[in-house]
């Protein structure tokens, strides 16, 4: 598949390197080769020129053979590849740049640190709960030790994760986008007259297209930066050169027609999002009956701790728009789709688990260090030891069960008991040994 992918980009680099035909090279080349003089057939004997020996038996004037290889190759560039071409094909380099670079250092760092954060315990609990049905043949596929789980779960891993999934939208990205800018070079080139003849493209079309380019590359230069890059992020950039022609045009009809080119560039240049908030509007104006609607107030994820806007906007593009849908979500599959922190989506997780139980009432109990499943399970477990040695630790978490008990407006056991049924929830189980890191613990 790698041999395959790195042909279809060789030949699209071919394809934008090499210009359209130029009559006016070949003419060019044409002038350069001296006229043949013809003999006379009867010489003047006076006028014959004294034979030099030494001029005679010099070679014939061979440029091509005599200057080396690589300086022939240069020539043969340079007649080849004109400066508007070169800097197409280096703007469609640097578009796949990127999304490239992501793939093999922040996506495969990522992948590692998932790798050594699931111990074969954790990854048990994983698989028996997000995979019921064949969570027997997946932990008991070979039969053998524990670190069998952890070859079945990259292999998983790679199946619905894997690189490959990002091939299909890079190679329809390179495409579409090697389409355009090979429109777009030889559209200046006859508009700057460095070619004769053929025929260019609407200026309105060639700048709209460059207005969905100059988006394109801010947006893979932004995801690229805070490092959230998916498949279906590079399918957006497909779709927004999909659109950007057809979208441009349409959208500067509204304008004068001197500025239909620069209005087309500029629009094609916003967020997707945003251009069909600008239609939508201009459609409103218009007395078509069609409005925009009201606008999305605050999302329900943000009453979380540490999850803001942004962070609630993400969860809400992979469905997830309630406390209750992010409670019970696969956190590894999440922690994929949104490119989120595994430790941020477990902790986000965590809270919305004990959310469920208390609601908005949950942050009373955030100065008793109760702010999601995972803690609770460490208090239980402290509740429950019979080890002199955490005394302590027991006695201290008596007194934060009591005075939880009191915020709340409990009595003792109601309080445990509401404590325990969110400890025994089989997801924040799986939290609670991925978070405490260790193969032999308890659970909670």
């Amino acid at each position: 598949m790698r041999r395959v992918l790195l042909l279809f980009l060789i030949l699209i680099f071919a394809a934008l390197a090499l210009p359209p035909d130029r009559p006016a090279y070949a003419k060019k080349k044409n002038r350069n080769i001296p006229a043949r003089k013809i003999p006379s057939p009867t010489p003047t004997p006076t006028a014959s020129p004294s034979i030099n020996p030494a001029a005679s038996s010099a070679p014939t004037s061979t440029p091509n053979a005599t200057r080396p290889i690589w300086a022939r190759a240069t020539e043969i560039l340079q007649r080849s590849i004109s400066l508007i071409g070169l800097t197409c094909l280096l703007a469609w380099i640097i578009l796949l740049l990127p999304s490239g670079i992501y793939l093999f250092t922040t996506w495969r760092n990522r992948r590692q640190s998932l790798f050594d954060r699931l111990t074969p315990k954790p990854l048990t609990l994983y698989y028996s709960q997000f995979f019921p049905s064949t969570a027997p043949r997946r932990i008991f596929r070979r039969r053998s030790q524990q670190t069998d789980i952890k070859a079945q779960f990259r292999s998983d891993f790679g199946r619905l994760y894997g690189r490959r999934h990002y091939i299909l939208p890079l190679l329809l990205l390179a495409l579409i986008s090697a389409i355009g800018l090979r429109a777009t070079s030889q559209s200046v080139e006859i508009w700057s007259g460095f070619v004769s003849g053929g025929k260019a493209y609407p200026p309105i079309a060639i700048s709209a297209f460059l207005g969905g380019y100059a988006w394109a590359l801010y947006d893979q230069f932004i995801r690229f930066r805070t490092g959230d890059f998916t498949a279906h992020d590079v399918y957006g950039g497909v779709y927004r050169f999909l659109i950007a022609i057809p979208l441009g045009i349409s959208l500067a009809t509204f304008f004068k027609d001197s500025t239909g080119i620069a209005i087309a560039f500029l629009l094609a240049a916003f967020p997707t999002t945003t251009l069909f908030t600008i239609v939508r509007r201009l459609l409103a104006n218009q007395k078509l009956g069609l409005s925009e609607g009201q606008e999305a107030g605050s999302l329900e994820l943000e009453k979380l701790q540490s999850i803001g806007k942004s962070n609630a906007e993400r969860y809400a593009d992979e469905g997830i728009t309630t406390i209750a849908e992010l409670a019970w979500a696969d956190p590894i599959d999440l922690t994929i789709k949104t490119n989120r922190e595994f430790n941020f989506v477990v902790d986000s997780i965590s809270q919305a688990l004990l959310w469920v139980y208390f609601e908005d009432s949950v942050r009373k109990l955030y100065p008793l260090s109760l702010r999601g499943a995972q803690e609770v399970c460490s208090l239980l477990q402290d509740l429950d030891s019979d080890d002199p040695k955490a005394k302590e630790d027991k006695e201290a978490a008596e007194k934060i069960l009591q005075a939880g008990a009191k915020i709340m407006k409990l009595d003792r056991d109601s309080f445990l008991y509401t404590l325990g049924g969110v400890a025994g929830d089989p997801y924040a189980q799986f939290l609670f040994d991925v978070w405490g890191l260790t193969e032999d613990s308890g659970g909670c």
